[in-house]
């Protein structure tokens, strides 16, 4: 063999050599299957509300199809911001998740320095769901509609106390409009979720309230609430005899409430992906489907971009809703 062959085998035997090492000492840059740990999903209202209800049935039903733990971690308070901005100072990762409402895109147009951007700081994974809320009274206030209601407190000459699920949340600014509307003072009572609101209602320690249509179907026929109208579009299949606010003669009250899954802004794109399809199979189930349509949320489910529509759509109408109404809250 001459010298230059010699040569040319050498260097191809050190340039193979050399890319075996470099494929050796490159890092694998695959992601392990998620999850790979258990998840924790943050619900920014109370235990025992609507909205905790359908977080719990979501977490079981993706810790089946994940073979992983899905924990529901309740963080109350301020309208829903305080698990929210946990949401988004938490790790991008996929294991920390929020279970949002409404009041989500709110905030930032209610208050004059929110701590998140609802557009910016999260990743929007499926909007999983819409409901209707009702306004409630205990079942010896004397109205039986909202027009009857709104004079009631008229006469009365000083302002009702009313309570919703939180400060900031759909139903406070939904019950804000309506006083504008009307002109009538009513005064907010915010509570840290749906349970302690009901139980303050039916211990006859505020006189009414904002509540999820089930809730207030639930109560109705028990005879210990009455409801008086329904936000939203179009009437609840859960409070089918009951009107809505349009329908009641009140506009500005058409929007329907959603259910949402969020992750922390710049969570990995398949991640979010997966989580997407995972949980939009687990709310087609029959038997969760079922579950949700009977407590009158009506399944919905969604793409992140179309989702991340939605989000921007409704931050955009709330912001304009909100300063043509001139609310502002401290």
């Amino acid at each position: 063999m001459d010298n230059a062959r010699r040569r040319a085998l050498r260097r191809l035997g050190w340039g193979m050599a050399g890319v075996a090492g470099m494929q050796i000492a490159l890092p694998s840059r695959a992601t392990p299957t998620y999850p790979s740990r258990a998840v924790r999903l943050i619900m920014p209202y109370a235990a025992g509300g609507t909205g905790d209800v359908v977080a719990r049935l979501i977490a079981e039903g993706l810790a089946k199809t994940w073979q992983r733990p899905v924990v529901v971690d309740n963080k109350p308070g301020a309208g829903g911001m305080i698990g929210a901005d946990l949401v988004a100072k938490s790790e991008p990762d996929g294991y920390t998740l929020l279970m949002a409402l409404t009041g989500l895109v709110q905030a930032p147009s209610l208050y004059g320095k929110a701590a998140y951007n609802p557009v910016r700081d999260f990743a929007p994974i499926s909007e999983l769901a819409t409901s209707h809320l009702a306004l409630v009274v205990q079942q010896d206030f004397p109205a039986r509609t909202a027009k009857e209601f709104a004079e009631h407190v008229a006469r009365q000459g000083q302002p009702l106390p009313y309570g919703t699920y939180g400060l900031g949340s759909s139903g406070h600014l939904q019950m804000e409009i309506f006083a504008r509307a009307t002109g009538i003072s009513l005064v907010h009572v915010p509570y840290k979720g749906e349970g302690p609101l009901v139980n303050d209602l039916l211990g006859r320690q505020i006189p009414a309230g904002v509540v999820g249509a089930v809730t207030a179907r639930q109560y109705a026929q028990a005879g210990k609430l009455r409801p008086l109208a329904v936000a939203g579009g179009s009437r609840s299949p859960l409070l089918p005899d009951v009107p809505t606010f349009r329908e009641s003669g009140y506009a500005g009250l058409e929007r329907q409430g959603w259910i949402g899954l969020f992750a922390p802004a710049n969570t990995p794109r398949d991640v979010v992906d997966k989580i997407s399809r995972d949980v939009n199979r687990v709310i087609v189930s029959d038997a969760l489907r079922a579950r949700l349509v009977d407590m009158g949320i009506i399944v919905k489910g969604s793409t992140p971009s179309a989702f991340a529509d939605v989000v921007k759509a409704e931050q955009e109408y709330w912001a304009d809703a909100i300063r043509a109404a001139n609310i502002r809250l401290e």
